[in-house]
């Protein structure tokens, strides 16, 4: 804290000095009042907690330097009570609404210029004025508009430095050769301005608010404050008229204005472009940030597939009596691998058994306990007496071992030198037959409840059927007929015409079109379809 107060009376102090000189040797206010912006910047750039150090630091260098002039004790009192007044007032406006003040961000800078430049300054000059015009004789208007927009270039030069060197995010540098050439080339504008005695200090200025769209909040406030610097030399040294035709008084009044103006214009600017720079970096961020998610999910959407695609059969079994496609498809959400399973496999000569199933879930778990019920069922179904029997024993392994608490299933046997067809349903969606004709029949007998649930049974229901020569059949798992917002009828409707107006059509142009008509749902899809040719003896012979 003694550093803090120490540094604030030096500098304030030396400030003062530098402003009276000014004053001395022009006989007009002074350019910019520098302690003003000091204090200010003081208190926005440390904690409330210490601000008494800053406001107790300004309050003494102040009153010693009133000491140096000739001013009543009224008039010194009000200039210390104005120059502490006056920043408090405009740093507490600026944390209240702002917090830690960043001159990089429009809505900042305007709170800045709202607070610290306008309001702030105006009720210092106002208290000043007063006092001065109490303690003696003095032109409060002029006094007052001196005094006000001399604090308010303070806090715009020497305040918006301190503010915005070694605090902004704004990093971009100004100490470039394209960044020394504007300032460069703005001092010897403003000098060929001046000594010309042409009213075109305007034009000059201009170089500010270049520099802020170009190099950002810092090259305004360098920029700012050489041309600052250099009209107070020029106000000093120079013979002529500040502006040629208008008083002295009012000249430097409008020289004060034109440069807060420029300096506020191109801290707007600078805030502006870095926001729209942030902006299109955030777009672009965020468009980057999708194509990744995009490509990532397809990663995971194949990883997904190519797993599954790994548990589950890399072959089914090929008899000349029959032909047979499967489908597998991953669904539309990253849900990784998935419980959906298929298998067709020989028991004996003449007999194979395929089966469908769906273990409920998702994710390793659920694919691990779908490997371990698919091979449940290849190694009960050549011992078990019929399909039945197997989803019973399949159910007890499941409910014993843990491997899941719910799954559906649907096995049957296909005895392929009658065509007796015989199954049985654990919870699992019907399998559906298409005759050589046309029509269609879904298998609803043998029903029972899903794997895993429900009592045990030694043996679980079974239907049976007959297949002529030409029969299609198709198993298949829910997320091929449901989808969200309709019924389960109307799913299994859609399924139904797919294969009645298509069963002439190969088994893997069939399985193909129910496929795509799965398109989009959000569950695995698997899809097995099988077409009895008949006994062997009655086809013909191969080759």
């Amino acid at each position: 804290m003694v550093r803090l107060f120490l540094l604030t009376a030096v500098l304030y102090g030396g400030g003062s000095g530098i402003a009276r000189l000014l004053l001395n040797q022009t006989d007009l206010g002074a350019v910019f009042f520098i302690p003003a912006g000091i204090t200010i910047g003081f208190l926005l750039r440390t904690e409330k907690r210490v601000w008494w150090v800053v406001l107790l630091a300004a309050g003494v260098a102040e009153f010693s330097m009133n000491l140096l002039g000739e001013y009543s004790g009224v008039a010194q009192a009000g200039f210390v009570a104005a120059n502490l007044i006056e920043p408090l007032v405009g740093a507490l406006i600026i944390k209240r609404w702002c917090g830690w003040l960043d001159l990089a961000r429009v809505r900042h800078v305007v709170w800045f210029v709202a607070a610290a430049v306008v309001l702030a300054p105006a009720l210092g000059a106002a208290i000043g004025s007063l006092a001065a015009d109490l303690g003696g004789p003095g032109d409060f208007q002029a006094i007052f508009y001196q005094w006000w927009l001399g604090d308010a270039l303070g806090v715009i030069l020497v305040g918006g430095g301190i503010l915005v060197w070694g605090s902004s995010p704004d990093r971009r540098s100004f100490f470039s050769p394209w960044g020394l050439a504007i300032l460069a080339a703005t001092v010897v504008s403003l000098q060929i301005v001046f000594w010309s005695e042409l009213p075109l200090t305007f034009i000059v200025l201009v170089g500010v608010v270049l520099a802020g769209a170009l190099f950002g909040t810092r090259a305004v406030m360098v920029t700012a404050v050489v041309i600052a610097i250099t009209q107070a030399v020029d106000l000093v040294y120079g013979t002529g008229p500040p502006i040629l035709g208008i008083p002295d008084e009012t000249a430097l009044i409008v020289i004060k204005l034109r440069l807060a103006v420029f300096s506020l214009a191109g801290l707007l600017v600078a805030a502006e472009a870095l926001e729209s720079d942030r902006a299109r970096r955030a777009e672009g961020e965020v468009r980057v940030g999708l194509e990744k998610e995009v490509t990532e999910k397809r990663v995971y959407r194949e990883l997904a597939d190519h797993l599954q695609q790994a548990l589950l059969p890399t072959q089914v079994v090929q008899r000349p009596e029959l032909d047979v496609a499967v489908r597998y498809k991953a669904g539309a959400t990253e849900l990784l691998v998935g419980g959906d399973w298929y298998d067709v496999f020989e028991v004996a000569e003449s007999t194979i058994v395929l089966t469908v199933g769906d273990v409920v879930g998702n994710g390793l778990e659920a694919s691990a306990a779908m490997g371990r019920l698919r091979t449940a069922v290849s190694v009960l179904a050549p011992v078990a007496a019929g399909p039945g029997s197997i989803l019973a024993s399949v159910c007890d392994y499941a409910r014993d071992s843990g491997a899941t608490s719910f799954a559906t299933a649907v096995v049957a046997a296909l005895e392929t030198d009658t065509g007796r067809l015989t199954y049985g349903s654990a919870g699992h969606p019907p399998l559906l037959v298409i005759d050589p004709d046309g029509t269609s029949r879904w298998l609803t007998d043998g029903r029972s409840a899903p794997l895993a649930c429900g009592q045990r049974q030694i043996v679980r229901p079974e239907g049976s059927t007959y297949l002529a020569p030409g029969s299609v059949v198709v198993g298949y798992t829910d997320g091929l007929v449901e989808r969200r917002g309709e019924d389960l009828m109307e799913g299994l409707a859609r399924l139904e015409r797919i294969c009645q107006m298509n069963h002439r059509r190969s088994i893997e142009e069939l399985a193909d079109l129910m496929l795509a008509e799965a398109d989009g749902s959000a569950d695995d899809v698997v899809v097995l379809v099988l077409r009895y040719l008949g006994p062997r003896s009655s086809l013909p012979p191969e080759g």
